[in-house]
């Protein structure tokens, strides 16, 4: 683990590395847990005896919730920028590109259109979007099935501004003659596969920048999921609509949606 802080700090910075090497101890603790605890054989006996990742310790990040919402609240596209982003991406984008990659960006407008504005109607991991099957989604009733995290199954409310640009690109998904059920696929090279993760981060990364700031899926879903709070102020339905099992996680929203505060401290 030391050896893996230091190349981190190297790479990342001394302040920066904290998230990527608790989750690589995360992962490390997966794993012996496992093999620990459900590799039994017919006697009973497990692969492993002794759990040693019990000795790894996770630290902690030293931040408050003010400081992380602080933090986030710049690269959120709340109010009505959440529209403004997609009709950039609609209608402005082309313009700030060169003619070799406005082609490529004709042709997969209206898959990314529809990406984006999943991502920001529905709070959606990335991993979860991947998943998404042809047959997962219901747009008369405004939801999509999808595999939440540890393999459970959730149905998931979509937001209704979205519907457009989700049904556009259904249309011609749905013309498209493969085998592959996925409902977002790439053509590349005269083969249509199903989209990547890395593929979405790439888009969205490029898009959000040539808006305003380079931002990753999962920072559309902390837009979305501030904005859902902002308008019900309820923890538990921003927790249900992300998956998550407790309302800990939703506390960042608080945080961020603070026009309570501001105004307190404006009558000072």
């Amino acid at each position: 683990m030391l050896h893996e802080r230091l190349r981190l700090e190297s790479k990342c910075g001394s302040n920066a590395h904290t998230s990527a090497l608790n989750r690589t101890i995360a992962a490390i603790k997966s794993l012996y847990n496992y093999l620990c605890e459900q590799t039994e054989d017919e006697h009973g006996n497990t692969y492993m005896t002794r759990n040693v990742s019990r000795l790894i310790h996770i630290r902690k990040k030293n931040e408050t919730l003010h400081y992380r919402a602080a933090q986030l609240e710049g690269k959120l596209f709340l109010g009505d920028e959440t529209k403004a982003f997609l009709e950039f991406v609609e209608h402005n984008y082309e313009n700030s590109i060169s003619n070799r990659a406005r082609t490529s960006f004709k042709k997969n407008k209206i898959r990314d259109l529809a990406i984006l504005s999943l991502f920001l109607s529905s709070g959606l991991r990335c991993a979860e979007l991947v998943g998404i099957n042809l047959d997962d989604l219901n747009l008369e009733a405004g939801k999509v099935s999808v595999m939440r995290k540890e393999g459970k199954k959730d149905v998931v409310p979509i937001a209704r501004f979205s519907h457009k640009y989700i049904n556009d690109y259904f249309v011609i998904r749905s013309s498209i003659d493969t085998e592959i059920q996925a409902f977002f696929i790439t053509d590349y090279d005269q083969k249509i596969r199903k989209i990547s993760n890395a593929s979405i981060n790439k888009l969205v990364a490029k898009y959000s920048e040539a808006y305003k700031v380079r931002v990753t899926p999962h920072t559309l879903r902390h837009t979305f999921a501030t904005r859902l709070y902002n308008v019900s102020h309820s923890q538990v339905l921003v927790s249900n609509q992300l998956g998550h099992s407790s309302t800990k996680p939703t506390e960042l929203y608080t945080h961020i949606v603070s026009a309570e505060a501001k105004d307190a401290l404006n009558k000072l």
